[in-house]
């Protein structure tokens, strides 16, 4: 039997972040490839209009599906504190606990989706050419959203003690299966945007699947003794109130995203694909700042469930210190490597395009060095189980990046975008640093 998961109580502290940080990182690396060449697949063989169709289903279901996920992460720092105080018998109740909210929920998402679609695309002003394409995607893919649910709650269980490679395979093996679906039930069946759906369903099915059954096998702690494996009322109460302020501000970073979106699409086409073709970049950019934070959290959250603050503290400068020259790294390469990033992304002879997004980058470059900070902040508040300040910080971030946009972009145009990104994650530090000098005050 092969154990993934360890204690980070003990021990180095910079190799369990590495221990912990690079699966993750390798795996939402692999992610954002995966969903490139989907929609690579898309566009080839079913065409423009499905392509679009999915375009506008996937910001609907993201923010449904980051709801989920900031309910996992929630979740995941009670975990880490029972693991790390050797509560075994909690651990697995708040497995069984968090399983069966993530169950209820996800059934409530999907009904609302089913509900709510027509209305939602006609508010989304989704043409009428797509519509019908658009609401058949987000059916199909309501129906595997409790699958979906799972799976990501299963990888939260498997992260919060230390086992982030678990979560890899099973990510690796879905998405390798995703795509040969996609080329069997759109390239070959030609079912278009249904067939799209219906191979992201089964594969995150199987990708669930396979995460319970190598957990169930490699990580017995959670499952043993089925008398403690099941849901507990009072976990029940204080997994919502955790869970409830991660899930809104996962959620909300996504609708800060889509305002800022609309803030840039008046200014044309090749100002909106150099904008698209950034924010590619800047999601390859930004993974390693937010799983090393993860990383920290899972940390400082086992040491303060087994009563180590000194180890809390050394924790947090460690992950802070990551997260500093990692920013640093990143900014130096992007700010050099501006024009051919946005080469790589972008047809050659889309010369305005790459100015636009190559002067994009150079300033985004500038200021990298902040989200890995905001970051590593935010990972030792989560920690301390401050989500709901995370929360809020999150949305002042986001509210001042979009009005900062808003304010800036007619007189601006695109440089406005970077310059506001700095400016909310500037107001974001500042609120932060303000608040850890005021918790260490007497």
């Amino acid at each position: 039997m092969r154990k993934s998961s360890h204690s980070m109580t003990t021990g180095s502290i910079p190799r369990h972040l590495l221990r912990y940080s690079i699966p993750a990182i390798l795996g939402d690396l692999f992610q954002v490839t995966y969903n490139t060449v989907d929609s690579v697949i898309v566009g080839q063989y079913a065409g423009a209009g499905a392509l679009a169709a999915v375009g506008v289903a996937s910001p609907l279901m993201s923010v449904a599906m980051f709801f989920i996920i900031g309910m996992g992460i929630g979740a995941s720092v009670l975990m880490s504190e029972f693991y790390g105080a050797g509560d075994i018998p909690r651990l697995r109740r708040q497995f069984a606990t968090t399983l069966a909210m993530g169950a209820a929920f996800s059934a409530v998402i999907a009904l609302g989706l089913f509900a709510l679609t027509g209305p939602l695309l006609r508010l989304c002003r989704t043409p009428e050419a797509i519509l019908a394409d658009t609401a058949r995607y987000l059916h199909i893919v309501a129906v595997g959203m409790v699958v979906t649910s799972m799976y990501n709650i299963l990888a939260a269980a498997s992260r919060s003690i230390g086992d982030t490679l678990t979560p890899l395979i099973c990510l690796v093996v879905g998405s390798l299966v995703n795509v040969g679906l996609d080329m069997l039930f759109v390239a070959r069946f030609a079912w278009g945007v249904a067939g799209a759906a219906w191979a992201t369903v089964i594969s995150q099915a199987l990708a669930a699947l396979l995460c319970a059954v190598l957990l169930r096998r490699n990580e017995p702690v959670l499952f043993a003794a089925r008398g403690d494996f099941a849901p507990d009322r009072e976990l029940f109460s204080r997994t919502l109130r955790f869970s409830a302020p991660s899930a809104m501000q996962q959620a909300g970073i996504y609708v800060g995203k889509l305002l800022v979106q609309s803030a840039v699409n008046p200014l044309g086409v090749s100002a909106i694909a150099a904008f698209n073709a950034v924010n590619r970049i800047d999601d390859y950019a930004l993974i390693p700042e937010r799983d090393i934070a993860n990383g920290e959290t899972v940390l400082v959250a086992q040491n303060r469930g087994a009563g180590k603050p000194e180890r809390m503290r050394r924790g947090f400068f460690t992950a802070m210190a990551f997260e500093v020259v990692y920013g640093l790294i990143v900014s130096v390469v992007v700010f050099a490597l501006a024009t051919p990033l946005m080469r790589l992304f972008v047809d050659p002879g889309e010369t305005e395009v790459i100015r636009l997004g190559a002067r994009y980058l150079r300033l985004m470059g500038l200021f990298y060095i902040l989200p890995g900070i905001t970051n590593g902040l935010q990972g030792y508040m989560r920690a301390l189980g401050k989500l709901k300040l995370t929360m809020v910080v999150t949305y002042g971030q986001m509210f001042t990046r979009a009005a900062c946009t808003f304010l800036l972009i007619g007189r601006m145009g695109l440089d406005a975008v970077p310059l506001a990104c700095a400016a909310g994650w500037m107001m974001m530090t500042v609120w932060e640093v303000g608040l850890m000098v005021k918790w260490r005050k007497p």
